[in-house]
């Protein structure tokens, strides 16, 4: 589901009028695939721009909790919804879309759920504040490990990503750390652009 690399930018966007120069610069370093929120009321917008603009990405939107949503992302055929959790209901209904829907799981049972629903990819969300990947190998080892396709998110900055990365059942690592809101309320995108660098390079 990724393209070129693991790093997936996680996006909270305050102001639509930033969105093109925060993925030009995101662009310019090599990153390729995105997480935009869906928490703020310039949220949609932002990702319209992005998606009818001249640039490439593989784009995902998160913080995906209703039908609502769903449909809107259909609207632009954006390909991957994440969920910061595992809600059966939303799971079915992005089927109706042919979404792929990928739910936040936290424990043994979140897993057990989406997998009964026919999710491909799963979110260790929030990774960190679960205890990391030795939090996740314990919810793992009563399952078929290989089979597995997770994307870690939560708390992942330049410190930690590289067990993450190195994991063997984890296809992709999101980070909020690289664009944060305050650095693209900011538009600070010297800072954003070193800290895209730091993670690629690891």
């Amino acid at each position: 589901m990724l393209i070129n690399n693991k790093i997936i930018a996680v996006l909270t966007i305050n102001d639509s009028t930033k969105s093109l120069d925060l993925i030009k610069c995101l662009k310019n370093v090599g990153i390729s695939n995105l997480d935009i929120r869906l928490r703020t009321n310039e949220s949609k917008k932002a990702i319209e721009t992005i998606v009818n603009s001249n640039y490439d990405f593989n784009i995902g939107v998160g913080t995906v909790v209703s039908e609502d949503d769903l449909a809107f992302i259909n609207s632009l055929k954006i390909k991957y919804a994440f969920s910061p959790h595992t809600d059966e209901k939303i799971i079915r209904l992005s089927n109706k879309y042919n979404i792929e829907f990928i739910p936040g799981v936290s424990t043994l049972s979140d897993i057990n759920s989406a997998l009964n629903c026919g999710c491909q990819y799963l979110k260790f969300f929030p990774a960190e504040k679960l205890g990391g990947v030795n939090y996740l190998d314990s919810i793992l080892k009563p399952l078929k490990k290989n089979d597995l396709k997770i994307v870690a998110m939560g708390g992942i900055t330049v410190e930690n990503i590289s067990e993450y990365l190195s994991h063997e059942n984890i296809i992709g690592v999101g980070s909020s750390w690289i664009a944060n809101e305050n650095l693209v309320n900011d538009s600070n995108w010297t800072e954003i652009e070193r800290r895209a660098k730091l993670l690629l390079e690891i």
